[in-house]
């Protein structure tokens, strides 16, 4: 019998089992759950939302700032979580913009990764308030983030930027 036994994981598996490891540690007390009876969140506040903002990165960056930082200072014991934000949007710039870093995972998947499936993913754990992407996403993306976020009893937030109809 061989020592080590080979154990498949899905995706979600591997991010949840990163996120026990990680030396972050989790916002509110993360970790000590409230069982689903007893969260205090409605189903109003899950769901899929989108926002699109035009202009430079740098103007874009502003608008978002302010609504990044209200997130922020939800008090919940759940992460607000940016799947693939702009390669700008770092921890010095969250800090910069006057948010609390300590409460917000930044999770750039692998390249190989299909980022809508991996958002899908993050938002079914349920470990995150609301789970902020930048995708194209149409009608079809919508629907499968918005399930995703009511399977997590979270909201998905869907960033557009749109430098090509700047004025």
């Amino acid at each position: 019998m061989p020592y080590f036994q080979e154990t498949r994981l899905e995706q979600s598996d591997l991010i949840r089992n990163a996120l026990l490891a990680s030396r972050y540690r989790a916002p509110l007390g993360l970790m000590k759950q409230q069982a689903a009876t007893e969260v205090a969140e409605s189903n109003e506040d899950t769901g899929f939302s989108e926002i699109c903002l035009n202009g430079s990165p740098r103007q874009c960056m502003q608008w978002l700032a302010p609504v990044l930082r209200d997130l922020s200072q939800t008090r919940t014991p759940r992460w607000l979580t940016l799947i693939d934000p702009p390669e700008n949007l770092s921890h010095t710039w969250l800090r910069s913009a006057g948010l609390d870093p300590s409460q917000i995972l930044i999770v750039r998947p692998k390249r190989s990764m299909d980022c809508l499936t991996f958002c899908c993913e993050i938002l079914a754990l349920g470990n995150s308030h609301t789970v902020v992407s930048w995708l194209a996403a149409g009608a079809r993306e919508a629907k499968m983030l918005e399930g995703a976020a009511r399977k997590g009893n979270c909201r998905s937030l869907n960033v557009r930027l749109d430098a090509a109809r700047a004025a």
